[in-house]
Order: structure tokens, then C-alpha cells, then sequence
């Protein structure tokens, strides 16, 4: 019965989260892209390439379009810079959607037993991780894209993630 339990939690917190994920406004998003800043450790792509994301992540499929008014991230239309903005501010919702999954891990400690807890936990981290490094590897991807066909060559401003943040000004 407690397996059942936690299937059902899961379930419901992957549901719940991307759900709530997908209402918010591209505005809101925008606000909350100070939060994806790039790491150190993310520069140049290493890290990335040491772990061979670009050829595994293919296999992940994109729930952007589950729910009603959510977004297909094989359908925005890179070629245009407006699509490269859509596409950044659907990759900030995903990355979201994923770290906010992970943060009721630790509640699953409550309800089970020490062995059952641990691989409720590391299912948490184990599923979501991967598709967040996806996400932060399109970022990367998609920004050096967006500055190198900027139309403004600008230093952007501090608000929002470094060398995008007059991306979103100039779609507005």
C-alpha cells in the first residue's frame, strides 16, 4: 500500500508543479530569470560535453505542450529572435518546474521507512536532475545564438540573465 502512496505522490507533484509552471506569464518569467544565471562550472560547455548530454537528451521528450496553453519547444521557431526569447523563457519554466519537483523530496522520509525514503529521495533528484542539466545546456545554447544575431550589441543590464536581458526589452 505505501508503494501505491508513493506513485500516487509523485505523480501528483510532477502534475501539480508543471501545471502550475505552465500559468505563469512570459512576464513572470522573465522576473524570475536573475534565478538561471549560468555557473562557472557551466562555462564553455565542458561540463556538458563531459557528460554527453547531446546525446542522450533526445530521448527526453517535451512536456511543454501537456497542458492547455503550454508551449512545444520543437514548435516555437528558433529562426527568428522572437522565437529564440519564446524558447529561453519556456527553458526557465522547465528548469523551475523540475527544481520545484525536487524540493518535496525530503518529505517522503516521513512516510516511509529508512530504505523506502532514500529511494524515494533519489528517484526526486535522479529524475529531474537530468532534465534540468538539459535545459541549462539549451540555455547556454541558445544565448551565445541570441547574441550572436543580436541586433543590438549592447552589454545587458544586471536584471536579468547576463547577455539576454536586452533580448526581452527589445520584444516588449
Amino acid at each position: 500500500m505505501i508503494i501505491l502512496l508513493n506513485i500516487f505522490a509523485w505523480v501528483s507533484i510532477h502534475i501539480v508543479f508543471s501545471f502550475l509552471t505552465s500559468r505563469l506569464t512570459p512576464k513572470q518569467l522573465q522576473r524570475l530569470s536573475p534565478l538561471f544565471h549560468s555557473l562557472e562550472m557551466e562555462a564553455g560547455g565542458g561540463m556538458y560535453r563531459f557528460l554527453k548530454i547531446k546525446k542522450w537528451k533526445k530521448y527526453i521528450s517535451d512536456a511543454g505542450g501537456w497542458f492547455r496553453g503550454g508551449v512545444n519547444k520543437n514548435e516555437i521557431g528558433l529562426s527568428s529572435q522572437q522565437g529564440r526569447i519564446t524558447f529561453l523563457l519556456e527553458l526557465n519554466r522547465a528548469e523551475l518546474s523540475h527544481w520545484l519537483q525536487i524540493m518535496p523530496a525530503p518529505f517522503f522520509f516521513i512516510l516511509n521507512n529508512r530504505v523506502e525514503s532514500w529511494v524515494m529521495f533519489l528517484y526526486g533528484i535522479l529524475f529531474n536532475l537530468p532534465l534540468i542539466l538539459v535545459q541549462r545546456y539549451n540555455r547556454m545554447r541558445i544565448v551565445k545564438i541570441m547574441v550572436q544575431y543580436s541586433p543590438s550589441k549592447s552589454r545587458p543590464s544586471r536584471n536579468l540573465s547576463p547577455q539576454i536581458s536586452n533580448h526581452f526589452t527589445n520584444s516588449e
